[in-house]
């Protein structure tokens, strides 16, 4: 039988402002573990750029 794999510590991670203040985006922050990172996805308007989505990624280590 497994036991369940530990609770990881969670950290919100809000967007990144907008270019135009009549913009919207379609995440306004996403919640991920402490060992991830958020790769921002953006749409290029005419008025300026939003962010249009996310993918979650793996923090790189430091090097020594």
């Amino acid at each position: 039988m497994n036991s369940p794999e530990p609770s990881k510590r969670r950290r919100l991670v809000p967007a990144p402002v907008l270019s135009h203040p009549r913009l919207r985006s379609a995440v306004l922050s996403v919640l991920c573990a402490e060992d991830e990172e958020v790769d921002w996805l953006w749409t290029q308007t005419a008025e300026g750029r939003f962010v249009s989505g996310y993918q979650i990624i793996p923090r790189k280590k430091p090097t020594r």
